[in-house]
């Protein structure tokens, strides 16, 4: 009788219909070019504003469904010309700092990242953050290249497909001028 009841059970078990992973198209960038001042939140720069556009520009026939951003005015900036193209509310983290190097990004910032991204089955996803958060979100997804950015560098495009749990393929483009 233990063994029907098992067997029961097992089938159950490997018959039951498995929730299907919906594939993400993610998109990564880092904020546009910033003024220098005010130190601790700047905006963007005419250049800058310009590569936004461009931004705009270069994901019009993406489907944009989410975007998401953090704390800061250049980030949210960055995105503005993408969220009114998309007719898309533009959502905020704050992310904070790693408590053993301030320099890094908070696993717990990254995961409530990636989270919100895990969110959007089936959908396209615009993430607009730093050289330090970007390649840790990548990371978290299961890209399959984990980037390094360059602090002088504002045109790097990440294409992430995410086919499963922690499992995605990265592509790697550069938009707008790289002066």
């Amino acid at each position: 009788m233990k063994f029907i009841a098992l067997f029961v059970l097992a089938s159950v078990f490997l018959i039951a219909p498995q929730e299907q992973f919906k594939p993400i198209t993610v998109y990564l960038v880092r904020h546009a070019e910033r003024a220098d001042e005010p130190r601790q939140d700047p905006p963007l720069t005419e250049k800058g504003a310009l590569r936004s556009q461009e931004l705009a520009r270069i994901l019009s026939n993406a489907n944009i469904k989410a975007i998401i951003t953090s704390q800061f005015l250049r980030t949210k900036q960055t995105a503005e010309p993408v969220a009114k193209q998309a007719n898309v509310a533009v959502t905020s983290i704050s992310l904070s700092s790693n408590p053993s190097n301030p320099r890094m990004i908070s696993e717990q910032s990254t995961a409530e990242v990636t989270n919100k991204i895990l969110e959007r089955g089936g959908e396209s996803v615009l993430v607009i953050g730093h050289s330090n958060s970007i390649p840790d979100v990548i990371k978290m997804l299961g890209g399959d290249v984990s980037p390094v950015i360059d602090e002088k560098k504002f045109d790097d495009l990440f294409v992430v497909t995410v086919y499963g749990k922690g499992k995605a393929k990265v592509a790697h483009m550069k938009y707008g001028s790289s002066e």
